[in-house]
This record gives structure tokens, sequence and C-alpha cells, in this order.
């Protein structure tokens, strides 16, 4: 292991961003990853040759600087131009998504369309909403109807949080700029240069992945000297009040503890679990704003089917509240190279939980078997064609913005801004819910802030009105 004190924690996006960017200017560091293989949420599974993302992830970005790193300097020819298509699934119809107006009253039918428009009238000129919780903001830019179709179920299903108990935050990020009128306009008039990112029909994919992207950076690396150790997980963060002096980890795979001394530390892991290893203990407030922030986890249960055509979409949200299931990612149709078999279909089916609860222990046959009940239950398949299945799991995958999070936020960081050789990246280090492009961004930014390029604040990242997703 080298003897280089320049340590990344974690080699998803962030920790990737930010290797490239230091291996690129020469600097000695060591990368360690607790899982086998880098991307973090976005590494490609390969299950008897089928490809599986951990949910599907886009490439599309606002950023020159990351378009070109995907085109240019990684990717080339195998980053497909991908046409988006996603519908919602409600109560038997399939609605566009993004919502178009004249497919969206279609299916309501013209009592509940009519409500829908009565609805979103009272929301814009009355204001009934809070527009500092998400079900205040949404109702005041949709209406009540179409708040509680469209958006409540799912929302629910994402983050067991009640919507008037979530911060705005998250509409801001994820939706700011979809409106009723927004979608009038697409339909009437089209696309017009400035529309939100949410609405892009267009989107970038690897061929065979993200995880692709991640191995051909990471083979970059490697050859400009940057150094990787996989299968090990932080279990320490030494301090003396000023500065981090050491990381304590272990090996997964036989329980070996190892104690590494560090000059200079970037973390990615989830901000809680910094503060859970720091070593002295951060003083009692820090930890109880700790205590009050939390992640929900990610359950994907994959299975192949032996049929071809099962649906047109790259996915699908199931805003049905009789299902538990929260969206269907259909991989053949991101990119042909995820199945061996074009007659054969896989599918990701996306569930929401938090760990150790009752759903996360299932075992992994009954939640395959769960998972087939409830396509059967909405029509998308049947249990006939099911061929093989397997079930990944991943903790602290989506930051949870309750009411006061922006709060706690801010003293933490207060807190962590005393260590002068660390900075946190990435949607666990920042807690903020990021795409790919903006965690690559954090940690590029903070490369180059070591590297005295430049004084980027990486909380910054994906404030911009350009940086949206769906």
């Amino acid at each position: 292991m080298s003897s280089d004190k320049v340590v990344i924690i974690g080699s998803g996006p962030a920790g990737m961003g930010c290797a490239y960017t230091l291996a690129k200017a020469k600097q000695p560091f060591l990368v360690i990853e607790k899982d086998d293989v880098p991307g973090g949420l976005c590494c490609t599974l390969d299950f008897y040759g089928y490809l599986f993302d951990i949910g599907g992830h886009r490439f599309l970005s606002k950023s020159e600087e990351i378009n070109r790193l995907w085109c240019d300097e990684t990717l080339g020819v195998d980053l497909l131009r991908v046409k988006r298509l996603s519908r919602i699934y409600y109560k038997g119809q399939y609605f566009n998504y993004p919502l178009t107006f004249f497919n969206t009253f279609w299916n309501l039918g013209p009592l509940e369309g009519f409500i829908c428009i009565v609805s979103y009238l009272r929301g814009k000129y009355f204001k009934l909403g809070d527009d500092k919780t998400f079900e205040g903001w949404i109702i005041n830019r949709f209406g009540e109807k179409l708040y509680n179709i469209f958006f409540k179920t799912y929302t629910e299903k994402i983050w067991a949080f009640a919507c008037q108990d979530l911060s705005a935050d998250w509409a801001i990020q994820r939706i700011q700029g979809l409106s009723l009128r927004v979608a009038v306009q697409k339909a009437i008039l089209g696309m017009h240069k400035n529309h939100p990112k949410t609405l892009s029909e267009e989107f970038f994919y690897p061929r065979t992945g993200p995880g692709e992207f991640y191995e051909k950076l990471k083979d970059l690396i490697l050859t400009q000297g940057g150094q990787f150790t996989f299968g090990k997980r932080v279990i320490g963060v030494n301090h003396d009040g000023k500065k981090i002096i050491s990381i304590e980890f272990q090996n997964k795979n036989d329980g070996l503890r190892e104690e590494l001394p560090v000059d200079y530390m970037f973390s990615s892991i989830p901000l809680t679990l910094l503060l859970r290893f720091l070593n002295p203990r951060p003083p009692e407030d820090i930890l109880t704003c700790a205590q009050k922030l939390s992640f929900r986890s990610f359950l994907a249960i994959n299975i192949i089917l032996d049929k071809e055509h099962v649906f047109k979409d790259q996915w699908i949200y199931v805003h049905s509240p009789e299902v538990r299931l929260g969206r269907i990612q259909n991989y053949k149709n991101w990119s042909p190279a995820m199945v061996i078999d074009p007659k054969k279909t896989s599918l990701g089916l996306e569930y929401f939980c938090t760990e150790g609860d009752e759903f996360w222990n299932i075992n992994d046959i009954d939640l395959v078997n769960y998972a087939v009940e409830e396509l059967e239950k909405i029509g998308i398949a049947a249990r006939k064609y099911l061929i093989n299945g397997f079930v990944v799991r991943r903790e602290n995958a989506y930051p949870i913005y309750s009411l006061d999070y922006k709060e706690c936020i801010g003293n933490i960081r207060d807190y962590l801004d005393r260590f002068g050789n660390l900075q946190t990246i990435g949607r666990g280090g920042l807690f903020r819910y990021d795409n790919s492009d903006h965690a690559l961004l954090t940690g590029i930014y903070a490369a180059r802030n070591f590297l005295g390029e430049g004084s980027f604040d990486v909380w910054q990242v994906n404030t911009d009105r350009e940086y949206l997703e769906s």
C-alpha cells in the first residue's frame, strides 16, 4: 500500500472526479473503497451476462467540462444518444412524464380534468399551501388534485415521510420550472431552448451501462499514477481538533484492521457516518444535528424475463398506491447491449426502504417473488415469464430533506470547517440529492481547491436552476 498520505474515501462519482483531477496533476493519492468496483450507486452489475444499473442513470449535464469528460476523454463512440421515454403508471393508466397537457387530461377524463384545472387555479391564485413544505410548494404550482395524483403517493413511497414534513427544497431542486403552464406551453408551442432540464427529451448513456465510464476512468487514473484499494471499509477517523491525522479501516473479507496516517482527506461517505467515525467525538450539539439527519435506503429487485417486449419506456414511475413498487427500469431500452439475448428482457424493480427495516431484511427469494406478484398486480408481466433474479441493497442512498435539515447542515459545516485538511464531497458527503454530474463536479472542484487551482464552494454545486433532474 502506498505511503502517500492524500486519501480519497469512496470511489463513487465524486471520489472518481477528485481522483482523476489529482492524477492529471501528478499528485500521489490513495482511493479507499468498500466495494469491489468503482462507481458507487453508478456501477453496473453483471448477472449471467445481463447488465443492470443500480437504478437507471442518465448521462445528462449542462456542464461542458463533464460532457467533455464523458464524450472525449473516456467513452467516445460508446456513449449512445438515447431518446427518452418515461411514463407514470396510475390506476391502470399510463401518463406521459414529464406531464403533457392533452395526454394527462385525456387519461383523467373530462370531469377529473375539469377538477384538476379548477384546483390548479385555486392553488395558483390563492396560495393554499405552505411554500416551505414539499406539499405546499407543489399545491401552489399544480393544485391539490394533481398533487394527490402525481406527487403525494410516489414521494411518500420514496421518503416514508408525510409530504407536509418534507422541505420544499427537494421539489425546488428536482422539479423547479415545471408546472401546468409549462406542460400546456410544451404541448402547444413545443420545447424552447431554456426549458428545465427535467424536460430533456434525449440523454447519453454508455453502451454497457454507467459502470463502463467508471471502469475506463479508473484505468486512466491508474495509468497516471493513482492508486486504489478495494474491499476496505472506513471505521474510524482520528483528529487533533484542527486536522485529520489518521484513518482506520477494515478489510471486508478477513476483518483485519489497519490504520493509515493522513495529511489530507477527501470524504464522500455519508456525512452522518463521518461524524460518527470522528475520534475524539464531535460536540454534543453537532451529534444532535447529525441525529436529525437521515438517509433513505434503496433496494433493487432485478429480474430476467423470457419475453421480448414488456414495455417501450426506459423506465416507469409507479404512482398507484396498491403496490409498494416505486419505479421499473427496462435496461435493454437504455442500450441493446444490456442484454445478451434480445428476445429476453431485464427489469430493475426499485423499492425504497430504511436499512434494517422489515422489508430490507426479507430474504432474496421472497423479495423476487414479492416483486413479481406486484408486476402481475399492475399488469406489467406474468410470473410464467420469470427466468432468474437477484437483489441489490444499498444503504444511505438518498438524503432526506426534513424541514430542519438545512439548519443542521449549516451547523455541521461550520464544525467541519475547523479541519484544514478535510473536504467532503458528493451526495453523501454534502447531504445533497445530487446527480452524477454534480457529484463529479464536487470532486473535481475539491481537488482543484487542494491543488491551489481555485477556490470553489462545493456545497453550492447544483444550486443553479440549470441543474434539474427528475
